[in-house]
């Protein structure tokens, strides 16, 4: 009896332990709550997309946009110079004049004052060839690339001033170096007259150097597609390097440029060790 009475207290003893540390723990979960409820909430701070912006004179404005901003908020623009970028009430910044100016925003929202400030550019419309080289081992077949900055509907002419030593189609830009020596390579927009030269070096072919010759991807079969492992976090560095340069020749055969003749041996190498697999 002494002892079934023993275990009976004690059980009562932990059943009133485990009742006192629920409640115990019920106390600092209501205080925790209230202490939550008492620290004020920090309001997101309103702010522009960007901080830098590059216009181009007689081309898009730019609408100022953002991030946090309330509904209620009131906004209000200056720009430092309006020689150069102008800003209307409704946040649309208009290009003027080539150089720069600073655009300060001024957002009061809850009660406080934000300011962001954007770094605008004003360039003159240009052209350019966005993949230039220039340097090619003779044989090569290099397809240049033309981009036009602030210009809508450009339409590129390509040429070389000695077609001896690369001659390239005016349409295509496809450039086919001939011979040794130096040529000068240029591009124009027919409708604003706006070209952009450089000067091409076209070296002789040698054994050492053949594997560094271009050819155009551009009827290239497009059914197989490298595809970079999902994680490299455990590829080493030559292995990370490999992929790098994979997916750049992936890139480029895709758009219908072209390669060297040693990455078109590791892209089909690569190929291979996929089995071919289509995309």
């Amino acid at each position: 009896m002494v002892f079934h009475g023993g275990r009976k207290k004690s059980m009562q003893a932990g059943e009133g332990s485990v009742i006192r540390r629920a409640a115990v723990f019920l106390a600092l979960l209501l205080v925790f709550v209230v202490l939550l409820e008492r620290v004020p909430v920090q309001a997101a701070v309103p702010k522009v997309t960007v901080t830098k912006k590059t216009l181009y004179v007689g081309y898009e404005s730019y609408q100022i946009q953002f991030k946090n901003l309330a509904k209620t908020a009131k906004v209000t623009y200056k720009s430092s110079n309006k020689k150069v970028a102008t800003v209307s009430s409704k946040g649309v910044v208009a290009p003027v004049a080539k150089g720069s100016a600073k655009i300060t925003v001024t957002m009061k929202q809850s009660g406080k004052t934000y300011t962001s400030e954007i770094a605008v550019t004003v360039k003159e419309p240009y052209v350019s060839v966005s993949n230039k080289k220039t340097k090619l081992v003779e044989s090569s077949d290099y397809q240049l690339t033309g981009k036009a900055y602030g210009l809508d509907g450009a339409e590129f002419v390509f040429s070389t001033s000695d077609v001896l030593v690369a001659k390239i189609d005016e349409k295509t830009g496809l450039l086919h170096a001939r011979a040794a020596g130096k040529t000068k390579v240029t591009i124009k927009d027919k409708a604003s007259g706006k070209s952009a030269s450089f000067t091409l070096t076209v070296i002789e072919r040698t054994e050492e150097n053949q594997d560094d010759v271009y050819v155009t991807t551009e009827k290239m079969s497009k059914k197989y597609v490298y595809k970079a492992p999902a994680d490299t976090k455990d590829l080493t560095e030559e292995e990370k390097a490999k992929t790098e340069r994979l997916t750049d020749i992936q890139k480029r055969i895709t758009a219908g440029t072209s390669i060297t003749i040693k990455e078109m041996q590791e892209y089909y190498i690569q190929k291979a060790a996929d089995g071919g697999k289509q995309s």
